[in-house]
């Protein structure tokens, strides 16, 4: 099994990131076509998914806003260095240097492996752009990307924290704000309303038949993404918007962050898909996205921030086993991880060849954090194994993780 191949199958969220793409190559969004082409896409492939055409034009609707307002932003912001968290298949890197900015892209391993070589064939300042692959809730493989940049930074996440865990999006909120307290700058994220403009965009533009395309596309995104719901506490949740809106306000303070709020409809361009709508649709849209923000996120003096040793501290993912009379014994230091995810789906692939594994059982005494993607692998394997896993020396952190996600055989002593 091929290196990509294993990064797949534990993070197949990237199938997102290439439907992005897509959608920017229908909203004609300079440079969309020719990183398509250079990767191959085919966007009935990867959009068949969708209810019809109308879902599809919607969809890039939304994607055109949010691509064309963030650049917009980023440039407000008046920072130099722009840190694109993901970074995905998208043409920023190439208009945020014709702009005069430094560009780092940050995504998946399996992104910006497939994604550096195109932007630096496309990119007409190479030099200012780095790409490296990292996990958003590892603060090491973060700051290591980092290791040669000076602040301030100006942080973007698009399309991001709405597929994280409710412990997962608290962790990358810490991590971001570690940072910032290091670099200074700022964080600018649509994430947090995004079902919001989902909402009101297909409501303005297809009315009553807004609520059948916006569950195709919701479910083209889980079934992309191998995640069963998108949202976590840090997302607004159009059904009680003030309520979840105070949550993330006090989940933010908790990190020592403040937001700003920006109208997105006060603060979007004028969009190429507009040419594909009718006049009473564009103005029902402009008035909608008066209802949507983007947050700028800053440090808050006046808070005390968090001690941050816990996540300059971390201890590299190490990992040994052993085939015991149909028993495949692991022991797991570190985290589990996007990053480190491939290596334990690889030692599981060479023992269990044939078929001969009755069962697992895991030491979990240095095992310090599992991701989303280090779940998806474990269940993966408990699916293909003759009986459920066996986990000891789990920590108060690992043990939750676990049992949330029906992974609870935990022995104890």
């Amino acid at each position: 099994m091929s290196v990509k191949s294993m990064q797949a199958r534990v993070n197949p969220v990237y199938l997102t990131a290439k439907t992005a793409v897509c959608l920017m190559e229908r909203a004609k969004i300079p440079g969309a076509e020719e990183i398509a082409c250079a990767l191959a896409l085919d966007d009935k492939a990867l959009l068949q998914n969708m209810k019809d055409e109308e879902t599809i034009l919607g969809n890039a609707l939304v994607v055109e806003a949010k691509y064309r307002t963030m650049c917009r932003l980023i440039e407000a912001s008046g920072i130099m260095t722009s840190v694109d968290l993901p970074c995905g298949y998208t043409p920023k890197a190439i208009y945020m240097t014709e702009h005069g900015r430094k560009f780092v892209g940050l995504d998946l391993p399996i992104v910006i492996q497939e994604i550096e070589p195109i932007i630096r064939q496309l990119a007409g300042q190479a030099e200012n752009v780095t790409f490296y692959g990292v996990d958003a809730t590892n603060y090491s493989s973060l700051k290591a990307a980092l290791h040669d940049v000076s602040g301030p930074l100006c942080i973007s996440t698009e399309g991001m924290m709405m597929y994280f865990s409710d412990d997962e999006a608290d962790t990358v909120i810490a991590n971001i704000q570690c940072l910032l307290s290091e670099y200074g700058g700022c964080w600018i994220t649509p994430d947090l309303e995004y079902a919001l403009q989902f909402c009101g965009t297909f409501q303005a533009v297809f009315g009553e038949e807004s609520l059948a395309k916006l569950m195709a596309t919701r479910d083209t995104a889980q079934g992309q993404s191998a995640v069963v719901a998108l949202g976590n506490s840090f997302i607004i949740e159009p059904t009680d918007i003030p309520a979840s809106e105070a949550r993330a306000e006090a989940l933010l303070a908790r990190h020592g962050l403040k937001a700003k709020k920006i109208n997105l409809g006060e603060h979007m361009p004028e969009l190429s898909v507009y040419k594909q709508l009718a006049p009473e649709q564009i103005v029902r849209f402009k008035e909608a996205m008066r209802h949507c923000h983007y947050w700028i996120i800053t440090l808050d003096e006046t808070k005390g921030l968090h001690d941050t040793a816990r996540f300059m501290e971390e201890q590299p993912f190490a990992m040994e086993y052993a085939l015991e009379k149909g028993i495949l014994h692991l022991s797991l230091c570190g985290r589990l991880d996007t990053i480190s995810a491939p290596q334990l789906l690889l030692v599981w692939e060479k023992a269990n060849h044939g078929g001969n594994i009755e069962g697992i059982r895991i030491d979990c005494t240095q095992l310090k954090y599992i991701s989303s993607a280090g779940i998806r692998l474990l269940l993966e394997i408990q699916e293909n194994c003759g009986r459920p896993l066996g986990f000891s020396g789990v920590n108060a952190k690992v043990k939750e993780i676990l049992q949330q996600n029906g992974l609870a055989e935990l022995n104890e002593s």
